[in-house]
């Protein structure tokens, strides 16, 4: 009988910050899971008792099956085409743990509007590309709120993390500055933010610069708001360059 067994995959630094952000519990899903890396860790380090992995894409998902397969923890995982949230209903027991990880803050969002009821209560681990003050106010929506982030960079990118958990009686939403620069980054300011915000400045400006002459209504409305956001990077930045 083969009884070799096979390490899990090395992570990069964002996913290691997310299995970080993870606490030990029974019922994980890996939403959007693509090649399995963060599953297979978070069963091999024993962090969770059973996953569930999924993604939309059948062509993504056989990765993670081939390798949960080579790992020998198929009979720890359960296996879902689907859109968002939509395979937890194959699950026996509630979700104690999602990750949402390397996708727009667009499709995040709805995907968290549209599986409340998949997510209950459990912790909500997140990572968006874009959008972020989109998915910050889809948690208040939802009855989340923010409890850790940070920002890690990954060679010449810097993506941010977040950890929410089911908000407090009465605990407020969050203010529109809160909601662009980040309720806990704005107070940590942890070292890799910076390079974030001055890619934030930049995007943004490139932004203004597009939209200068924009005459709709609609247009103006973003051009606003494109300039607030600057307004505010800008002095973070500034409050970074002046400690």
């Amino acid at each position: 009988m083969n009884t070799r067994t096979f390490r899990a995959p090395q992570l990069d630094d964002r996913l290691e910050a997310a299995v970080a952000m993870a606490v030990p519990c029974a019922v994980c899903a890996d939403i959007g899971a693509d090649h399995g890396h963060l599953s297979a860790s978070m069963l091999n380090r024993g962090l969770c008792r059973h996953m569930l992995v999924s993604d939309i894409s059948e062509k993504a998902l056989e990765k993670a099956r081939t390798l949960l397969g080579t790992m020998q923890l198929t009979d720890k995982v359960t296996f879902s085409v689907a859109d968002g949230l939509d395979g937890a209903p194959l699950l026996r027991e509630k979700l104690d743990t999602i990750f949402i990880l390397g996708m727009g803050g667009e499709t995040m969002a709805h995907i968290l509007e549209n599986g409340q009821q998949a997510i209950g209560g459990a912790t909500l681990i997140l990572s968006p590309q874009t959008d972020l003050p989109l998915v910050r106010q889809t948690l208040c929506r939802i009855g989340y709120r923010l409890r850790r982030e940070t920002a890690v960079g990954v060679g010449k990118r810097q993506y941010i993390l977040m950890r929410a958990e089911p908000a407090l009686p009465d605990e407020a939403a969050y203010t529109n500055e809160e909601l662009i620069l980040g309720p806990i980054l704005r107070k940590e300011r942890p070292a890799d933010w910076l390079p974030y915000l001055r890619r934030e400045e930049q995007y943004t400006l490139n932004a203004i610069k597009a939209m200068e002459k924009a005459t709709t209504d609609k247009d103006m409305q973003r051009l606003a708001q494109f300039r607030e956001t600057l307004s505010l990077v800008q002095e973070a930045i500034r409050t970074y360059e002046q400690e």
